[in-house]
């Protein structure tokens, strides 16, 4: 059985209204990598730090734990 983390970011910024923003405006917004935010959205293989997860947790008011997801597959 394969574990692997998912990430929930495109869902949550829809949820929050933000599905429509420019990634590039999100990631300035956010004060991190436009590359890096692309990925985590669109749940490409990314290894986000915890730097990165704690300004993304803070412009969105929310926890790790509403961006990223633990499967087993």
């Amino acid at each position: 059985m394969i574990k692997v983390i998912k990430f929930k970011l495109a869902e949550l910024l829809k949820k929050k209204g933000l599905g429509e923003k420019s990634y590039r405006k999100l990631a300035a917004d956010m004060n991190i990598d436009f590359v890096s935010l692309w990925k985590m959205i669109n749940g490409k293989p990314y290894n986000p730090s915890f730097q990165m997860l704690d300004k993304i947790c803070d412009f969105l008011k929310c926890q790790p734990g509403d961006i990223l997801e633990h499967r087993k597959g």
